[in-house]
């Protein structure tokens, strides 16, 4: 069949038009995606899993420290770590962190009585947290200490002479270990605030020393003095 020229016009014209449709098809830009499919593309390997695991650790670490102490269960304090002091009654993060930071500060707790030197606990506390704690007697070996021995001895034999007291105004900072209550540091500080303020002018005065609070007081009183 021949065509006449306005019908090879025509047709000429529409493959021109066709063409030209393809390669604006061809040269135009992609959409865009979603923008957390970008999101997913750029993130590292494993940045995903690292993620689950974090979520993971802190949940797991939530779970701990709401799980109440099992029936006889005892934390030893001086070496709980602040995850499982929480887990004490009435004891919070920070506290848990004071008491951690007070052992690594000033050694092991050896008796309850030095627990009582951390900011927050009180002789009401104290008392709740008793039936929950564990002080092996290793640790008062160790804050003692064979070298301290002589020192001790003194303290007991100035107590004996004196009546069973110890004189605050001439007892050295190894000789004041001797009380119940008082390690290393706080005996240093006894002795500090001696070299500071003068002579101790009576034992109430103790309550001016940072770490003697009112139960550590009434504790040492009936064995202290205060001489001239």
């Amino acid at each position: 069949m021949s065509l006449t020229p306005p019908e090879r016009l025509a047709l000429g014209v529409v493959a021109l038009l066709l063409a030209a449709g393809g390669v604006v098809r061809a040269t135009r830009p992609a959409a865009p995606g979603p923008a957390w499919a970008d999101s997913l593309l750029a993130a590292p390997a494993g940045g995903l899993a690292g993620q689950r695991q974090r979520v993971s650790a802190a949940e797991a670490a939530e779970a701990r420290r709401a799980t109440p102490l099992a029936e006889g269960e005892r934390l030893d304090p001086n070496r709980a770590p602040a995850l499982e002091l929480e887990r004490l009654p009435r004891v919070g993060a920070a506290l848990a962190a004071r008491i951690v930071q007070h052992r690594e500060a000033h050694g092991p707790f050896r008796s309850l009585a030095d627990l009582d030197a951390v900011p927050g606990i009180g002789p009401a506390l104290l008392q709740a947290l008793a039936p929950h704690l564990r002080l092996p007697a290793a640790a008062a070996r160790r804050a003692h200490g064979a070298g301290q021995a002589p020192a001790l001895q003194r303290a007991a034999s100035r107590a004996d002479a004196s009546g069973g007291t110890l004189d605050l105004n001439a007892a050295s900072a190894a000789e004041l270990e001797a009380l119940p209550g008082i390690g290393p540091a706080l005996a240093a500080r006894i002795v500090a605030w001696r070299e500071a303020h003068g002579r101790f002018r009576s034992p109430q005065e103790l309550d001016s020393v940072p770490g003697i609070g009112p139960a550590l007081l009434e504790r040492l009183r009936p064995r202290l003095r205060a001489g001239p």
